[in-house]
């Protein structure tokens, strides 16, 4: 095994001794060709994956993942199995990660046909609506599974005015668009399990487009279902939704007819807060970057979705007629 980048060359000791005790090859050992800031990825052989953290606060996340796996699997949620989570540093000098290889394309590399496109929201859907079956008051605290964030738009606008990034007007503005997505933010009464990292790169799909796994836990806490249906770009987001609310038992029409679009609300009211607080972020230097990295690509993302006079109700819920 080669490994000249610079995550793989200082983990090369641990990663040489870990594969040596699963009986892997060095020939056999190959870092992964796309790595991530928070954990080195190296494959053993064709059927194993390991994960060192870079960092301690990776190392919790790991930690984290250890439990968050085995309660998903147990519900049925499709991701990777856990072979070994050793912390203890006794076969190498760092905590390390071993799961079972998924073999397929991750959405962010998958054909862009759109029948293949919407074949794979659709199987996200159903999974994420069996994923958010695990309920904190059914399933009782868990020591690694952060509470439910408490979102302020108040306290991120009020951020944004002092940071010069938007003025009073556009604060008052702004505001009033989350009153009328809901005044009081997404419900937390009882919250769930969410992925919260629902972004192309974590979603494994087959040839025909199918999900197969949702990867990396690093990320999950408890809290309000429509938070894991705001990783994706904006403009999957209606298709994302029929299949939640299908295999959820309630079709976007019948929500239509009823006029309840609080699921819809909470979604818009999510991706505006988080395409605002990508404006506190530093600028992204990296000349690998994907779509969201420009600071304003989710908040422009938003507008131009919002503003589209296609199917739905989404512009709609965010006129003052549609308080009513």
């Amino acid at each position: 095994m080669t490994m000249n980048a610079p995550g793989p060359t200082l983990f090369a000791d641990a990663v040489h001794a870990v594969a040596a005790h699963h009986g892997v090859r060095d020939k056999d050992v190959v870092p992964a060709p796309v790595q991530g800031q928070v954990n080195l990825t190296v494959f053993l052989g064709s059927e194993l994956v390991l994960r060192i953290p870079r960092t301690t606060g990776a190392a919790d996340k790991l930690a984290k993942e250890a439990q968050v796996i085995a309660l998903v699997r147990d519900a049925g949620v499709p991701t990777p199995e856990l072979v070994r989570h050793d912390s203890t540093r006794r076969i190498a000098d760092v905590p390390y990660m071993i799961l079972q290889r998924v073999h397929g394309a991750t959405m962010a590399e998958q054909d862009p046909e759109p029948m293949i496109h919407q074949r794979t929201l659709a199987s996200l859907g159903e999974i994420l609506v069996t994923l958010h079956q695990i309920k904190r008051k059914a399933v009782g605290p868990v020591s690694s599974i952060p509470e439910p964030f408490a979102f302020s738009p108040t306290e991120l606008l009020g951020e944004l005015v002092r940071a010069g990034e938007i003025g009073t007007a556009q604060h008052d503005w702004l505001l009033d668009r989350f009153t009328l997505l809901q005044p009081e933010g997404p419900p937390l009464a009882n919250p769930i399990l969410l992925h919260r990292d629902v972004i192309g790169s974590n979603v494994m799909v087959d040839r025909d487009g199918v999900v197969i796994a949702l990867l990396d836990w690093g990320c999950a806490e408890w809290g309000s279902p429509a938070r894991d249906l705001v990783g994706l770009p904006i403009r999957s987001l209606p298709d994302l939704m029929s299949a939640y609310r299908s295999a959820s038992g309630t079709s976007s029409a019948s929500a239509d007819r009823e006029g309840d679009h609080t699921l819809e609300r909470d979604a818009l009211w999510y991706h505006l807060y988080l395409s605002l607080a990508r404006l506190l972020k530093r600028r992204s230097t990296s000349e690998d970057r994907n779509w969201a990295a420009p600071r304003s690509a989710t908040l422009l993302d938003f507008l131009a979705f919002t503003s589209d006079t296609g199917p739905g109700p989404w512009r709609s819920l965010l006129h003052p007629t549609a308080l009513s």
